[in-house]
C-alpha cells in the first residue's frame, strides 16, 4: 500500500520520561517532573468542583458548540464576541483548523519553536518554511518578511517561543502583522502570554480584532493547570472562526474539557496570581543558573533553557527537557515548578 511521501519523515511523538512515569503510575525515586512546561499546581478549585459535577453526565455528548466556554472566552476578552472564538482539543487543533482553511503553499515559521509546526504542514501537505533565529535566539522578523513570497499562505509567530523564552513586545508584533500581504494569514501562538512579565504586553487579543487575518490562539494546558484535559481557544475574525468551526472535529473539546476550562477562564484573578509566582520563581533559577556562571536565555515563558546537561539534572532527582530534542544539543529546557521542585533544581546545580 502506498502513502504520501511526505508523511515518510514523520514519527510517532515520543514523550518526555515524566509523561510515561506519570501513565504508569511509577516513580520509585520521587522527580522532580519538569520536562513538559506543566503547571506544577492541580486545577483551581473552581475547575475541580465543575469536573466533579461533569462527571454525572459523562453518559450523554456534551454542547458541540462549546457555547458557555465561548462566551467566558469572550467575556475575559474585551472587544471580542462569540462568533470571534475559535475552540479546540488543545491550542493545536485551533492552529491545524486555521491551517487547513488555506489553499496548498508555503508557511513560514522561526526555528527551533514547537515542534508540531513542522509535523501539521507536513500532514496538510504545506511547505514549512523555517527562518532561524536571530543570535540572541529571537525570531528574525525581518528574514521571515523576506521570507514571504506568492506562495506563502501563513506567518506562525510563537510569543513567547518554546524552546528559547523569547518573545516580541507587543507594538513590534503589531507592525509585523501591518506589514504582511492581506491574503497572508499571521497566527499568533500564545500558549504562554500569562507569563510575559511586560506590563505594555496586553490586550493582545485586539490583534486579532483589528486585522482580518490574524488568529491569536492560546491554550488552558500551561497557567490554568489544564494540560491533561486538552483544550484551547483562538480569537480571530467572524470569518476565520466561521470557517474554522466548519472544519472543527465534532465534539473535539469534551464535556470534562468543557466545564473545567470555563470554571478556570472565569476564576481570572486566580489565574493571574498562579502566573506571578511562576514569574517570580522563574526570576529565582535565572539567578541561580547566572551564579553558577552557566549560559541561559532570559524567557518569558514558565521555562528556561540552560547549558547544563540533562543527565546531570536526572543525576540529582530531577527530570528537564533534553536540548537535543529541541535544536539545542548540550542544554535542557527546564520548566519552573513550585518552590520545592525549584529548590531541588538550584540544589542540582
Amino acid at each position: 500500500m502506498n502513502f504520501r511521501e511526505e508523511l515518510d519523515p514523520l514519527r510517532p511523538y515520543v514523550p518526555p520520561k515524566s509523561w510515561r512515569m506519570a501513565a504508569e503510575g511509577a516513580d520509585e525515586n520521587n522527580y522532580a517532573k519538569l520536562t513538559s512546561n506543566e503547571l506544577s499546581f492541580g486545577p483551581l478549585p473552581e475547575a475541580e468542583t465543575a469536573l466533579t459535577e461533569a462527571l454525572t453526565r459523562a453518559n450523554r455528548y456534551p454542547d458541540s458548540h462549546v457555547s458557555r466556554l465561548r462566551e467566558a472566552v469572550a467575556d475575559a476578552n474585551p472587544g471580542a464576541e462569540t462568533s470571534n472564538v475559535l475552540v479546540g482539543n488543545g491550542s493545536s487543533e485551533v492552529i491545524f483548523n486555521v491551517l487547513q482553511l488555506l489553499p496548498i503553499g508555503d508557511v513560514v515559521f522561526g526555528w527551533p519553536s514547537f515542534s508540531m509546526y513542522p509535523t501539521t504542514c507536513a500532514i496538510l501537505g504545506m511547505n514549512a518554511r523555517e527562518v532561524p533565529l536571530t543570535k540572541n535566539e529571537e525570531f528574525d522578523l525581518e528574514a521571515m518578511f523576506r521570507t514571504v513570497s506568492d506562495e506563502t499562505r501563513a506567518v506562525i509567530l510563537c510569543n513567547p517561543n518554546n524552546p528559547s523564552g523569547t518573545y516580541h513586545p507587543l507594538d513590534r508584533v503589531r507592525e509585523f502583522a501591518k506589514e504582511l500581504p492581506e491574503n497572508v494569514v499571521l497566527i499568533v501562538d500564545e500558549a504562554y502570554v500569562e507569563f510575559v512579565d511586560d506590563p505594555k504586553y496586553t490586550d493582545s487579543h485586539t490583534l486579532a480584532l483589528e486585522s482580518p487575518n490574524v488568529v491569536v490562539a492560546r491554550t488552558f494546558s500551561k497557567a490554568h493547570g489544564l494540560a491533561g484535559l486538552r483544550v484551547g481557544y483562538g480569537v480571530a475574525s467572524k470569518n476565520i472562526a466561521d470557517y474554522a468551526e466548519r472544519v472543527r472535529f465534532p465534539v473535539s473539546v469534551n464535556l470534562a474539557a468543557q466545564a473545567a476550562a470555563t470554571a478556570s477562564m472565569l476564576a481570572k484573578e486566580k489565574v493571574e496570581e498562579r502566573a506571578r509566582f511562576v514569574i517570580r520563581e522563574r526570576s529565582r533559577l535565572e539567578n541561580a543558573f547566572g551564579d553558577a556562571n552557566l549560559d541561559f536565555i532570559p524567557s518569558q515563558g514558565n521555562f528556561i533553557m540552560v547549558r547544563f546537561a540533562a543527565s546531570d539534572f536526572e543525576k540529582c532527582g530531577v527530570l528537564v527537557r533534553e536540548g537535543e530534542a529541541l535544536g539545542y544539543p548540550g542544554w535542557s529546557r527546564v520548566t519552573v515548578g513550585n518552590t520545592e521542585e525549584n529548590d531541588r533544581v538550584i540544589g542540582a546545580l
